[in-house]
């Protein structure tokens, strides 16, 4: 799967997310998923990975064989020291 179409996919349901995507084992359906989106905050971690998985979940049945979610708010990922790239 083409890494812009998962970015467009969050970005869709997640209109204000920072997406960045990369492949773990470079057969582009393992993705390691960081996804920045203050429509997180006051969610637990479970909640946040359910808002995720339900956007990728047509992807998950054809093209996505395994996803790796970090997810945060953009004040949580300041805390953590993440840049985030325009």
């Amino acid at each position: 799967m083409e890494f812009e179409s998962v970015k467009n996919i969050i970005k869709k349901g997640l209109t204000d997310a920072h997406v960045e995507v990369s492949d773990m084992t470079g057969t582009r359906d393992h993705l390691d998923l960081l996804i920045i989106s203050d429509l997180f905050k006051g969610k637990m971690l479970i909640q946040q990975h359910q808002m995720v998985m339900e956007l990728l979940k047509e992807s998950l049945k054809a093209e996505i064989h395994a996803v790796q979610l970090k997810t945060m708010s953009f004040e949580d990922a300041k805390k953590r020291g993440i840049k985030i790239s325009k």
